[in-house]
């Protein structure tokens, strides 16, 4: 290793990962992003597809992608939807192609905390971390929030930019004979 950065290793890593978020998506995710700080690369540019999956692996990757101590840059090519939209918040740069999608969770209808917490006490847990860091992140007009309060909230780029939820409109696009690596489900 010389000056911290592995033989041979680049500068910036390209990658994609598409599948459920879950355990096992968070231990690959892990995985390649710790190979990559070790071995001194500087920036990782992730194309980032997802349909959901479990809360608190959600939030795990959340932190570990606002955490990283390298430039991480994630890209939405599609559609990132329920709790991946919490994952995808983690990074500090997020990019979506004109035409992808976001869908933000709803919040439950009718369900207070009173009756939740007789029912399911994990199910308010889950309620107050995803809303803190939704809250935090995104800034959504009073329809919108309404909107959210009885149905899912489907974004197109545009309004996700606006909302804070994209930093951008862009495109996935590593150069040309870049070696890409895949994260996703196996």
């Amino acid at each position: 290793m010389t000056n911290g950065v592995a033989p041979g290793a680049p500068k910036e890593l390209y990658g994609m990962f598409t599948g459920p978020i879950n355990q096992a998506a968070a231990q690959r995710i892990s995985n390649a992003m710790s190979l990559a700080i070790n071995n001194g690369v500087q920036g990782i540019h992730l194309l980032f597809q997802s349909d959901g999956g479990n809360v608190g692996d959600a939030i795990y990757i959340f932190n570990l992608f606002r955490s990283l101590p390298i430039n991480l840059t994630l890209y939405n090519a599609g559609s990132i939807a329920s709790i991946a939209v919490i994952a995808y918040l983690g990074a500090a740069k997020r990019i979506t192609t004109s035409n992808a999608t976001f869908m933000v969770l709803r919040t439950p209808v009718g369900a207070t905390s009173g009756k939740l917490q007789s029912a399911d006490s994990t199910a308010i847990l889950d309620e107050k971390r995803i809303e803190s860091i939704l809250q935090s992140k995104l800034k959504l007009s009073e329809d919108k929030l309404k909107l959210r309060s009885v149905a899912d909230l489907w974004l197109s780029a545009d309004e996700a930019v606006a909302a804070g939820l994209a930093t951008s409109i862009g495109d996935f696009m590593p150069p040309k004979d870049q070696r890409i690596f895949y994260t996703g489900a196996p």
